[in-house]
């Protein structure tokens, strides 16, 4: 992920359970009770949709994100959608924006 956003000349944030499992620190977790974020695009990987979340970065210009799950809330706010694991999308966008 941290490629990935080299890549794109941006930071990572993150979502509220990978803030309680101590993948990243609170700093960088996006939602209601925490930060809002507002960037030009917002990649939302992973990110099933929670409401406490959307709220943190529903108002970003582009939303795209990448879910297993077809039905999953977040595609209802994104402005492209990606059904697929994200280890095989996020290094293949990585390797394509590092060219």
């Amino acid at each position: 992920m941290f490629d990935l956003a080299e890549a794109m000349d941006t930071t990572v944030a993150a979502s509220h359970p990978l803030v309680d499992k101590r993948w990243l620190e609170p700093g960088r977790q996006v939602g209601q009770s925490e930060k809002v974020v507002t960037p030009d695009v917002y990649l939302a990987v992973g990110i099933s949709g929670a409401v406490q979340h959307v709220v943190g970065m529903k108002s970003s210009d582009t939303i795209v994100a990448i879910n297993t799950d077809p039905t999953a809330p977040i595609f209802e706010v994104a402005d492209y959608g990606i059904v697929g694991e994200l280890f095989d999308i996020v290094p293949a966008l990585t390797a394509t924006l590092s060219d």
